[in-house]
């Protein structure tokens, strides 16, 4: 039988539609009104992540308005963690630029306050690892309340409450006029791993993805911020570190600057944990310190590097004792600039090549009867784990330590990176294997978000992934699972492209770390996924589409658009009087407290 192109056209879309579903949506502009469940009514609220608990009883709307909202606390003194997110979320909820419509009407019915009540009623320092993080918010007519037991908690809520307020088709903003949301973290360790040495991320857009980790409630900020490439980190002890790593004299993070990012990531409740990662990973590193690299030898003959076999050429001299005291010496001065409890050292990718081939390594390793070169990296990795718990800091290694042999101290961190995906075995069975045996882990190896592939296929494939599938511990084992972190590494990101490689896809892995486990229907998932998108561009954040559809006048490029708003991006330090003062192009203004 022929058949026309027109028909042919008809007939192949019609088998096309069978076999793979449409992918279209359109925002809804109003949340849902009433629901049964627990599950249903959670789900039906545009909230991302899901939070554990939702009593839904609405009935009708509330009306907030710039001129009469406003934000108050139960503590008695000023805290900056409260009173700097109250003007935070003042530009979240009443963005300029969207010209809100800020009158009442006889008819509407107002929300006038959110009260902040603070059980411990604590203006705490840093973000830690044993920060409270549960809260409850009640919305209802006239006065809402978040009830937290620390500002950590607090700061959650907000985010929460924040999610719930919509524009309406009169432009005003508006919430659902009865909820009560009880809510905590699934996991206490929700990380994402920027990587600034491949290429350099300048400040602002580095404040700008604290931002949007606090908006997914991550909260830690694992910067990766020196490598082979570059050594951006700003030393006073070493200054040639620096002038050697660096890539050009605009690419360095001063320590006012790096302080600066601690600071903005404390206001967000986001700790930040640096890496230094050694003996591999250190090419930069060696153009100060040229003595302390391992020479390779071939036929014979020293300096005869083979670069076949990745880190071969740029791996660290554990032998030599003059090393340590310059190590200890860099690791004091992140002690002095970094405030979390824990640093990050690395120790990946630890190639023996380069050692075996070095005739003073081995004839080093003779003198200390070391037979093997496991215990040659073991003895590196005890000098390194000592130097830190004498600057009084804990350790967070990458598995390969725990791999090849080393048992460090219980307290130390084993991050997972490995997976059958990339020629290992599976990260489920290194995750068992590792907690067996009592060390606490930070799950990454599934949440590699720096491989890119058509559509949406990837943060679906993140949303599926369940850290506890086939764990077969007790318990109380279980407890060693710390969490989850997303890594971004950046041989093909920068400023320019880091945004749209980020978000949304870590928002896949921020709902698996926050939610309950058995909130995990990708289907569903997306379109409270693809709403959530649609926020981060009304917060500036120009997030990559999930599914077909629009999100608004509000787009990247269009009238309403945000994205280059001075109230959503931050600015350079400036130099005055030959001090660095480091500010921020935020709008002044604040909601009444």
């Amino acid at each position: 039988m022929k058949i026309g192109l027109i028909q042919f056209a008809i007939l192949a879309n019609a088998l096309l539609n069978i076999v793979e579903p449409k992918l279209f949506y359109i925002e809804v502009k109003y949340p849902l009104l009433n629901s049964t469940s627990n599950m249903t009514k959670i789900l039906h609220l545009p909230l991302w992540p899901a939070p554990q608990f939702v009593n839904d009883t609405s009935n009708g709307l509330l009306v907030l308005s710039i001129n009469s909202f406003k934000i108050t606390s139960n503590l008695a003194q000023p805290c900056d963690l409260i009173d700097e997110n109250v003007k935070h979320y003042k530009n979240v909820l009443f963005p300029v630029k969207f010209g809100l419509d800020s009158t009442i009407s006889p008819t509407d019915v107002v929300l006038n306050e959110l009260n902040i009540e603070i059980g411990d009623k604590v203006c705490p320092g840093f973000p830690n690892t044993s920060m409270d993080e549960s809260y409850e918010l009640t919305i209802k007519p006239d006065v809402s309340k978040i009830k937290a037991n620390s500002v950590w908690g607090a700061l959650k809520g907000l985010e929460t409450f924040s999610q719930l307020t919509f524009i309406s088709e009169n432009n005003k903003l508006m919430t659902k006029d009865s909820i009560f949301i009880k809510d905590f973290p699934r996991f206490a360790y929700r990380g994402i791993l920027l990587d600034t040495a491949r290429h350099f991320i300048p400040v602002p857009i580095l404040k700008k993805q604290i931002d949007a980790m606090s908006y997914n409630k991550f909260n830690v900020f694992h910067w990766h911020i020196v490598d082979d490439q570059s050594f951006p980190f700003e030393s006073f002890k070493y200054p040639n570190l620096t002038q050697h790593g660096k890539y050009g004299k605009a690419h360095i993070y001063s320590q006012k600057e790096i302080k600066d990012i601690i600071n903005h990531a404390r206001l967000r409740g986001v700790r930040v944990i640096p890496e230094f990662d050694s003996p591999g990973h250190v090419e930069s590193f060696g153009r100060a310190f040229p003595q302390f690299i391992t020479v390779c030898w071939a036929d014979g003959k020293p300096y005869q590097a083979i670069y076949s076999v990745q880190g071969q050429a740029e791996i660290l001299n554990p032998t030599l004792d003059g090393l340590y005291p310059v190590l200890k010496d860099v690791f004091s001065e992140f002690k002095d600039v970094f405030q979390d409890e824990y640093i990050h050292l690395g120790m990946d990718e630890v190639y023996y090549d380069c050692w075996k081939s070095n005739p003073e390594i081995s004839e080093w390793m003779k003198k200390k009867n070391m037979s093997d070169y496991h215990e040659l990296e073991a003895y590196y990795s005890s000098n390194i784990l000592n130097i830190t718990k004498d600057l009084n800091k804990k350790a967070t290694v990458w598995q390969d330590v725990y791999d090849n042999g080393v048992r460090p101290d219980k307290s130390t961190q084993i991050q997972i990176w490995k997976d059958e995906a990339i020629g290992f075995s599976k990260w489920s069975d290194y995750l068992n294997d590792i907690i067996k045996n009592g060390y606490p882990v930070i799950l990454s190896a599934p949440w590699y978000i720096n491989f890119v592939s058509y559509g949406y296929q990837e943060w679906y494939k993140y949303y599926l992934i369940e850290p506890m599938q086939n764990f077969t511990g007790t318990q109380e084992e279980a407890k060693l699972l710390r969490g989850g972190e997303a890594c971004l590494w950046a041989e093909y990101v920068d400023g320019s492209n880091i945004e749209a490689r980020l978000w949304p896809r870590a928002s896949a892995i921020a709902e698996r770390l926050w939610s309950a486990a058995d909130i995990n229907d990708p289907e569903e998932a997306k379109f409270r996924l693809d709403e959530h998108r649609c926020r981060l561009l009304r917060r500036g954040i120009p997030a990559a589409p999930v599914l077909n559809g629009y999100c608004g006048d509000y787009e990247y490029g269009m009238e309403k658009s945000v994205i280059f708003e001075p109230e959503f991006n931050y600015g350079w330090p400036k130099i005055e009087n030959n001090v660095e003062t480091l500010t921020t192009t935020r709008k002044n203004g604040s909601i009444k407290n």
